[in-house]
């Protein structure tokens, strides 16, 4: 469709559906426990799968979940959309690059992305925490929101070990928690 180079967009907002994409566990990052047999398909007391089920990233949960049947056509993407409408507003993330950095020349398909990244070299943090006491500045809104979390307490991502009831304010924290499970179960 459109010339496209080796980097791709990542695109938060449509994640891959079909045989060819990896199961969502992402109920177990959020207070689901796991079934007594465990997980079909995966042995969590082997290192290296356990590794990989903390490196897996939970999908965006919809209200409406109906099946993603419309494949992205361009050649090399596996992305599959529920309708037209989304696959055409993904399809543009293939488009040509030509919003460009000044600073480091890397090339972005929307001037949104492009200002977004100059805040790499700009060093810029415009999103302030305003809990009284802090402060502490931000260059993305994604980050003041996870890092507000500290201050009202919430710890959405939740062990999903038996017996384990630690609770995280962020997803990698919980990630690298479950790692000790692992760990622990080698030093038996």
């Amino acid at each position: 469709m459109w010339a496209s180079d080796d980097k791709k967009d990542i695109d938060h907002e449509e994640q891959i559906s079909g045989e060819n994409s990896p199961p969502d566990y992402s109920e177990y990052m959020t207070g689901k426990k796991l079934p007594p047999g465990g997980i079909p398909g995966i042995d969590l007391s082997d290192p290296k799968q356990l590794a990989e089920f903390a490196r897996m990233k939970p999908r965006k949960v919809k209200e409406d979940d109906s099946p993603r049947t419309i494949a992205c056509p361009h050649k090399g993407c596996s992305k599959m959309f529920r309708d037209n409408s989304a696959m055409r507003k993904h399809l543009h993330t293939h488009g040509p690059r030509v919003h460009v950095c000044a600073e480091c020349g890397k090339a972005f398909v929307e001037s949104s992305k492009l200002k977004r990244h100059q805040l790499v070299h700009t060093g810029e943090k415009p999103f302030q925490c305003t809990f009284e006491g802090c402060g502490k500045r931000f260059s993305l809104d994604f980050n003041l929101r996870t890092h507000v979390r500290i201050h009202t307490g919430d710890r959405p991502y939740v062990c999903p070990f038996d017996g384990c009831n630690k609770k995280f304010a962020q997803s990698t924290n919980l990630k690298s928690h479950i790692l000790t499970h692992a760990k622990a179960k080698n030093n038996q």
